[in-house]
Formats: structure tokens, C-alpha cells, sequence
């Protein structure tokens, strides 16, 4: 089950589970964050399709925040980003050649590169 966290209110969504986090994200996130640090997904422009997502481990909360928490973990979406994430799911992939974090079957994303970090936005 995912807390959201809506300022200082609590939602338990059980359905975002399947949609928002994958399995091995959570997990990644237990091994290399420690108490009240975050991953923060961010969209910004730039990369060769238009926008990019950007992962980094954050330990402040801005106001305009979403906060989503699964197995003590929690990843940060601001407000504007999720715009462009919602319905997506984020996962950890650990392959030979990269182990990193990515947005899959992102509904508002018309396509992507072949790496998989930039993406066009359905208009």
C-alpha cells in the first residue's frame, strides 16, 4: 500500500501500488536512503524529445510536494511534474550496462528516446 501525503494529510491508495511505484523502485530506495531522505522525480525540459526525467535523492519537501511512501521509502513528485507523470510507474532497473531508476508506460508521453530519459508530451 502507497501513502500520499497531501501536506500534512494521509490517503492511503492501494491502486497506485500497481500504477505509480514497480516492485524493485522501493526496494532500491531502502538500500541507498536513510531516515528522511527521498527520491525526487523530476520533469524539466531538454534532452533530444523535448522534456527529461531527473532522479535525485532529496531531503527537503517543498510545499508544493506529493509525497509517495511504500515499505518506509518515499518518493517526491512536485506539483507541475506530476502533470507529466501521472499513470506512469517508477522503477529501478539494474542492468550489464546501467542500473538506474526510470519512468515506464508514461500515458502522458507521446514517445521517447532509445535511453528512455527524454520524451515529447501528447498534445
Amino acid at each position: 500500500m502507497v501513502t500520499v501525503i497531501f501536506s500534512t494529510q494521509h490517503i492511503q491508495l492501494p491502486h497506485i501500488v500497481n500504477r505509480f511505484l514497480s516492485v524493485s523502485a522501493p526496494q532500491r530506495l531502502a538500500q541507498i536512503t536513510e531516515k528522511g531522505e527521498y527520491l525526487r522525480v523530476q520533469v524539466e525540459g531538454g534532452g533530444c524529445s523535448g522534456f527529461q526525467y531527473k532522479f535525485l535523492i532529496d531531503n527537503s519537501r517543498n510545499e508544493d510536494d506529493r509525497v509517495f511512501e511504500q515499505g518506509g521509502v518515499g518518493i517526491i513528485v512536485d506539483q507541475d511534474s506530476l502533470e507529466f507523470v501521472k499513470g506512469a510507474t517508477i522503477d529501478f532497473s539494474d542492468e550489464l550496462i546501467r542500473s538506474a531508476f526510470q519512468v515506464l508506460k508514461n500515458p502522458q508521453a507521446d514517445h521517447g528516446c532509445s535511453c528512455g530519459v527524454s520524451f515529447s508530451v501528447k498534445l
